[in-house]
């Protein structure tokens, strides 16, 4: 393996270790990557963006009404002749402001669910191509944290950015503008307090970012402390455990609690200092406007109230958009968390290297990959560590010819999943090749391999749904013809045709509604169904009593036949008739030959095979 290869490794792992645990490192351009989502939407954006601005316009023209037409001209020079005028301009500004009030609503929320709608799919799609270690090392509810927590929480990126940000904006720009046609002098006098709340919010800032953060991650913690509890509900009960699952709960549930309360803190000292602000305004506007009015006539009563009227228009902004930064801090920690998952590297559907010669003679390494796989594989000095500092396999050569069955044997813990796990390349060898047909697995893209490959492990997963729809997982247009010729062959037709609802019974999340030995038949059944070139065995028969067991064994003799077959299996007795077998221990391969010759000298092999015909139900 090349030593680029390697460092590609590493690096990933290094990502999946910050993912999969709390980081105060928030990713750099989560904003700008966020409004890369955001544009596109532009055409609904564009239009959201007239509908705030008329909306704001027709708002800021009713001071002006009020003040300068109706209190200046109407009420002051007692000419009810121009009253109708203001009627009805306040009645159309009225109207106006609602349809585009009306428009925004809904342009806003088609804007934000179109965006998180791909933002969310992006990142389910992101999740299920990661490698396989990111899962091995993580935890599945700070994963369900990220994809549906947070992604309610990013939702509100655009509603935040326009309709809070944009229009407050266009609203104190608007403010300003018809503060300074009033009275500039006056608006002048009103800079300091401006001043003070921009440094507000850039003092706020950073801790609130560092706080939200914080809760989020106590957030992913706490949900992926209560998936892992619920879902080994058994075993919690069978070890009266609630009281310590309560205790950790409790504990992290502390946690949270007393961030998000530092967190009100901190947005409680931010409007006081907002507030204050706001407060020194008025106080200013009520000292110096009022002198003017009274004593110089510099402005007009209509005119004072006018400005007045913009005041509050103006702090009102100015205080929503303070408060902003809380939520955008939020929206940005959320963003931090769903790119972090993002960033990690995907599993990669196939990579061209450089490869090393292999010490099997005859095996051509072609310049161009078979369109056909037909099994034949090699293990060429393959070691390999999920720690790359402790290796489970070690330098490991093996040769399957196509249309051989293999068999894995060996005391537990020796690697023997691990090969299989190789073959399916959810991992990469630190060192060796796997080689099929001749050509390096890595070279073949990532979905024609595993298409070819049926696996029926020990610890079997069946989704919520029917027996059908299990059966049929890889294939779901199939017809129910192959699918039942499937089940019969799996010896799963029997339970399912008895069952009330036949083929359409309901297995339950993980198939918790079935026993042990039906759950294996179907997932039997479903590696069946796939036809596949290469089937991998581990432990297919464990769940099963001795008479479903030689019913089985007879089904996974017929459907091997004409394919490579990999059978992992602690008992011997179910491996006599494989082709070839490979004994592993310690992650070598201490011995490679028939049943014949490895019972015929001493080692590993035969002292395992007596210790079993001593003791038949001994599991080693």
């Amino acid at each position: 393996m090349s030593m680029k290869s390697t460092n590609d490794n590493n690096e990933n792992l290094k990502k999946s270790r910050l993912f999969l645990g709390p980081s105060e490192q928030s990713r750099k351009g989560t904003f700008g990557r966020l409004l890369g989502y955001a544009a596109g939407v532009w055409p609904i954006l564009v239009t959201l963006g007239v509908c705030i601005v008329g909306s704001t316009l027709l708002d800021l023209a009713r001071p002006w009404i009020f003040g300068f037409m109706l209190l200046d001209r109407v009420i002051r020079h007692h000419d009810l002749t121009r009253l109708p005028i203001v009627v009805w301009l306040l009645t159309g500004a009225f109207i106006g402001q609602q349809i585009f009030d009306f428009g925004s609503d809904v342009l806003q929320e088609l804007a934000n669910q179109r965006l998180v709608n791909r933002v969310r799919c992006d990142l389910y799609e992101h999740t299920l191509a990661l490698p396989v270690d990111c899962f091995d090392r993580g935890r599945t509810g700070d994963m369900l944290s990220r994809i549906t927590g947070d992604i309610d929480t990013v939702e509100n990126f655009l509603d935040t950015l326009m309709q809070n940000i944009g229009s407050e904006a266009v609203k104190l720009v608007g403010a300003l503008v018809a503060m300074f046609a009033v009275s500039a002098k006056l608006t002048l006098f009103l800079l300091p307090t401006v001043v003070a709340l921009s440094c507000s919010v850039l003092f706020f800032r950073k801790p609130v970012k560092k706080f939200s953060r914080r809760v989020r991650n106590v957030i992913g913690d706490m949900s992926s402390m209560a998936e892992e509890a619920i879902g080994g509900v058994r075993v919690v009960k069978t070890f009266c455990a609630e009281k310590f699952e309560l205790s950790r709960f409790a504990k992290k549930s502390g946690e949270l609690l007393r961030g998000r309360v530092r967190l009100k803190k901190l947005s409680a000292l931010y409007s006081t200092s907002v507030e204050l602000c706001i407060f020194a305004g008025t106080l200013i506007v009520i000292k110096v406007g009022t002198p003017w009015v009274a004593v110089t006539g510099v402005i007009t009563v209509g005119g004072l109230v006018a400005f007045v009227t913009y005041l509050d228009k103006l702090y009102g902004p100015v205080k929503t958009l303070s408060k902003m930064n809380l939520s955008i801090q939020k929206i940005l920690a959320a963003g931090d968390r769903v790119f972090e998952v993002m960033d990690i590297a995907p599993e990669p559907t196939n990579r061209l290297r450089e490869h090393t010669s292999s010490s099997f003679t005859g095996m051509a390494m072609p310049e161009e990959i078979p369109a056909p796989i037909t099994g034949d594989i090699l293990f060429d000095g393959v070691s390999f560590g999920y720690d790359p500092q402790n290796l489970v396999l070690k330098n490991v050569s093996l040769h399957v010819k196509a249309g051989e069955v293999l068999a894995l044997v060996g005391p537990s813990g020796g690697g023997k999943t691990t090969i299989a796990n190789l073959l399916l390349r959810f991992y990469s060898p630190t060192s060796g090749q796997i080689l099929i047909d001749g050509v390096p697995i890595d070279r073949l893209p990532m979905e024609r391999l595993r298409k070819q490959i049926g696996v029926v492990s020990q610890e079997t997963y069946l989704f919520s749904g029917s027996g059908r729809d299990n059966i049929a997982y890889a294939n779901p247009d199939l017809t129910d013809d192959r699918i039942v010729d499937a089940a019969m062959a799996a010896h799963a037709h029997g339970f399912l045709f008895d069952s009330p609802d036949g083929y359409l019974t309901e297995v339950g999340e993980r198939g918790v509604q079935l026993s042990g030995g039906q759950r294996q038949r179907i997932a039997i059944a479903r590696a069946i169904l796939r036809n596949p070139r290469i089937l991998i065995f581990d432990e297919a028969t464990s769940h099963l009593d001795s008479e479903s067991e030689e019913l089985i064994q007879e089904a996974l003799e017929r459907i091997s036949r004409g394919r490579t077959v990999f059978v992992i299996a602690h008992r011997l007795s179910s491996v006599r008739r494989a082709d070839k077998i490979a004994v592993i221990e310690n992650g070598v391969m201490v011995q490679f030959g028939s049943h014949e010759e490895l019972i015929a000298r001493e080692g590993v092999y035969r002292r395992l095979y007596s210790l079993q015909m001593e003791s038949p139900d001994t599991r080693p």
